[in-house]
C-alpha cells in the first residue's frame, strides 16, 4: 500500500516573521541608500557590516537594541521604518487595523503608531513587551515629556536609574530627557501606550 505525502503548509506564524524581517531591510536599505555605505553606517552604529547587509538582505533577526541604533545613526525616529499600510480619512482617523507597526521577531516586541503619521505634535505609541524582555541596552533620551500607561501585565520602568513597578492601570510621568528604558520581569507579555510631546518615537540621543 502506498502514501502519498501532503506538503506542509507554513505556520502563519512563520510567515508574520519572514515579512517583517523583509519589511525591515527594506526600510533599512531605503533609508541608507544615498547616505551611507554599509560600512560607513556599521561604524557609526557599533555594528557588524555583515549584520547589516543581512537585515538589509531579509535574513538577519535583528534585536530592539540595534534597530534603535541603526535608526540614531541615521538620525532617524523608530517610525522611519514603520509599514505604512495607507493613509486615514482625512488625516485623522486610524481604524485598528490600519496601524502602522514595527515587529522586531527576534525578541517580539511589537510597536504600533496610534497617531495617522510622524509628523506629529503629539506621539503615541502602542508596545507589546514580551516576557522576561530587558531594555537595558537601549535605553532612550530626548527633549520633551513622556507618559506611559500600562493596559496589560506589568513592567518595570527605569528613569534616571531608578526603577518604577507598574501594574495593568499604572501610569508614569517623566522628563524625556533622563535616559529611561523598560524590562518586563514575569513570564507573560505587557502592554504599554507611550505619549511624548514632542514625538520621540523610539529616537535615541
Amino acid at each position: 500500500m502506498s502514501t502519498t505525502s501532503t506538503p506542509k503548509s507554513i505556520p502563519e506564524e512563520s510567515l508574520d516573521r519572514n515579512f517583517w524581517i523583509t519589511h525591515l531591510g527594506a526600510q533599512l536599505r531605503e533609508q541608507r541608500s544615498g547616505r551611507y555605505t554599509v560600512e560607513e553606517l556599521a561604524e557609526r552604529a557599533g555594528v557588524s557590516a555583515g549584520l547589516i547587509s543581512q537585515i538589509e538582505r531579509g535574513i538577519g533577526n535583528p534585536s530592539f537594541a540595534t534597530l534603535l541604533r541603526l535608526a540614531n545613526s541615521l538620525d532617524l525616529p523608530l517610525a522611519s521604518m514603520f509599514a505604512d499600510p495607507g493613509s486615514g480619512d482625512d488625516q485623522m482617523l486610524v481604524r485598528r487595523a490600519d496601524r502602522r507597526r514595527i515587529e522586531i521577531p527576534s525578541q517580539g516586541v511589537i510597536m504600533e503608531l496610534i497617531v495617522p503619521d510622524a509628523e506629529r505634535k503629539l506621539g503615541v505609541v502602542s508596545m507589546t513587551i514580551p516576557a522576561r524582555f530587558d531594555g537595558s541596552a537601549a535605553p532612550h533620551s530626548h527633549e520633551g515629556e513622556e507618559v506611559v500607561l500600562v493596559s496589560a501585565g506589568r513592567l518595570v520602568a527605569t528613569v534616571a536609574g531608578k526603577d518604577f513597578e507598574l501594574e495593568a492601570g499604572d501610569s508614569l510621568t517623566y522628563d524625556a530627557s533622563l535616559p529611561h528604558w523598560w524590562s518586563n520581569r514575569t513570564d507573560s507579555a505587557a502592554v504599554m501606550l507611550a505619549i511624548s510631546t514632542p514625538p520621540s518615537l523610539g529616537r535615541a540621543h
